[in-house]
């Protein structure tokens, strides 16, 4: 089964844009966005179907790259799926020049963190006064809830667009080799 509005949460490279206060380190797009012609394919198709039909996948979530990483056995599945780094390159590149919709985002440097690391990583904080705390699970899943709040307002306006001439994914393989990153 797959999921419709699912949103893909990449970081990348900060740049900056005039558009914006702060510089820029991750953009939301709608998962169709990985369909663009201008993406490489069949990488693109193979992260759409990674998005979309996940077990547990709901509707209108938004979804990390790191959460596709932890969901292909911590990254080492990827060369079976895609080169995510190509695909996001492209998708950053799309969302620049308004070749789809986008939320381009300055997270602040904790919710880049959290979301950057996978959905069971903890992570220890170093504060300024010589403390230290931790955060892990819970506090990314509300970080995680906060932007899928935001990216709903945005398309309670009307859908994502995620560009033209979209692709179809491909249907190879019939199962993608999803396997949940545990520490051995």
């Amino acid at each position: 089964m797959t999921v419709q509005d699912v949103y893909l949460l990449a970081l990348h490279e900060p740049y900056q844009s005039p558009q914006h206060p702060v510089p820029i380190n991750a953009t939301i797009v709608h998962a169709l966005t990985l369909l663009h012609p201008a993406v490489p394919q069949p990488d693109g198709g193979r992260m759409y179907r990674c998005l979309t039909e996940f077990p547990g996948r709901t509707p209108g979530g938004v979804v990390p790259l790191s959460t596709l990483t932890f969901e292909l056995d911590g990254g080492q599945l990827w060369p079976q799926v895609a080169d995510w780094e190509q695909v996001v390159d492209a998708v950053v590149h799309i969302a620049r020049h308004q070749g789809c919709d986008a939320m381009p985002m300055g997270l602040p440097q904790l919710t880049a963190v959290l979301v950057g690391g996978g959905p069971t990583t903890v992570h220890e904080l170093h504060h300024p006064d010589g403390s230290r705390s931790q955060a892990g699970p819970v506090e990314r899943q509300q970080h995680l809830d906060e932007l899928t709040g935001h990216v709903r307002r945005f398309a309670a306006e009307g859908p994502f667009w995620p560009g033209d001439n979209l692709v179809t994914p491909p249907r190879e393989p019939r199962v993608l080799p999803y396997r949940p990153y545990r520490s051995r």
